[in-house]
């Protein structure tokens, strides 16, 4: 994972966790990656991925079982799908507005994009 220099390493994992629990890839109930599991797989230290998990518990998006590790917390998955959703809508429609486009335009534009996507997530 490449990661922006402008935010902090921990903020940007957390967001790319909260995208695959909103997605499906991590489900209600679902096991995290172990902080160990985790720095190995985002190529961060420990520590900073201890940070990832204590933000999204704060977040009330997952909770940790001693010893165990960090589960998806079954209650946030539906407002976290609402939230990103609302979140990435409004990234789209002001990068839209910024190329000057007109809603007629960008409605043809997502129509077109919208049947050549499959369904397959």
């Amino acid at each position: 994972m490449e990661f922006d220099n402008e935010k902090p390493i921990y903020i940007q994992i957390a967001s790319l966790l909260k995208e695959q629990i909103a997605s499906g890839q991590y489900r209600a109930g679902d096991k995290l990656p172990s902080v160990r599991e985790g720095a190995v797989l985002f190529e961060v230290s420990a520590l900073t991925m201890q940070r990832v998990m204590q933000q999204l518990e704060s977040e009330g998006i997952a909770f940790s079982q001693k010893g165990i590790g960090y589960f998806v917390r079954e209650e946030c998955v539906g407002s976290l799908q609402a939230k990103l959703t609302r979140k990435k809508t409004g990234e789209f429609v002001r990068t839209m507005k910024n190329c000057g486009l007109s809603l007629t335009e960008v409605q043809g534009l997502v129509e077109a994009e919208w049947e050549g996507v499959s369904d397959e997530k």
